[in-house]
């Protein structure tokens, strides 16, 4: 979802002004501007969920629907439409901010590039996932996914939806400014989310089989700290690089 330079800076005084005082009011300035671009464009918000509903709908119009076909693709026909509805919206993620010079501010702000990078990439989760998070259990329903896997695929989107916003937050940073910083990106990630993938597809499977799902979770709840501490860092050290050159 790229965003727009023209309202970027509207917070922009009040960043810099806040974060002389301390770090929380600055963090507050981010979060609040780009909430505020997001609302600006209340069509993408639903870009996403309409997205994964388009992409799992054509699965049971291609294949036979029947009942037991359905819910044995569930897990991965859900996993791999709600990765790639993230990655959709973060591909670009800094680009405009980058030509705007909305990266330059926050520099300029007071505040470690790290932990600015950690909360635009929080927004980012809560504008891409949540959207698609909403709507998952209503696709679901097409492709009869158990009653006791509904809860375990909402619990491993999240932390692995999760795990993906961060990944590709990194990479669009990485690729900011570049040509063909979109599918460059696109290829960054899919690696790297891939055990993500494998680990959020088995706890779908394990819980439609009635079985316990809690190590598959644990290991995505450990690949989304591992994440969350390693991105923000990545891309911090990218986006200083890209506003030297």
């Amino acid at each position: 979802m790229g965003l727009t330079p023209p309202s970027a800076a509207l917070p922009l005084a009040g960043l810099q002004a806040a974060a002389d005082r301390h770090w929380t009011p600055a963090l507050r300035a981010i979060v609040g501007r780009e909430w505020q671009l997001a609302w600006q464009r209340p069509a993408d918000l639903a870009l996403q969920a309409v997205f994964f509903v388009v992409v799992t709908s054509l699965f049971p119009l291609a294949l036979r629907p029947e009942a037991a076909t359905l819910q044995l693709l569930a897990p991965g026909v859900l996993w791999v439409a709600a990765f790639l509805a993230v990655l959709l919206a973060s591909a670009r993620l800094f680009d405009d901010d980058l030509r705007s010079g909305w990266l330059d501010q926050w520099r300029l702000a007071g505040v470690p590039l790290a932990l600015l990078m950690a909360a635009r990439m929080a927004v980012q989760w809560v504008l891409a996932a949540v959207p698609v998070l909403l709507v998952a259990p209503l696709v679901a329903l097409q492709f009869a996914l158990a009653p006791q896997a509904l809860g375990t695929l909402l619990l491993a989107l999240a932390l692995g939806t999760g795990v993906l916003a961060l990944l590709a937050a990194a990479a669009a940073a990485l690729c900011a400014g570049a040509r063909g910083q979109a599918a460059l990106a696109v290829l960054l990630v899919l690696p790297l989310a891939t055990p993500a993938l494998v680990f959020g597809t088995l706890a779908v499977a394990q819980a439609q089989r009635g079985l316990p799902a809690a190590a598959e979770l644990s290991l995505l709840g450990a690949l989304l700290a591992l994440a969350a501490v390693l991105a923000p860092c990545t891309a911090a050290a990218a986006v200083a690089a890209a506003i030297e050159e």
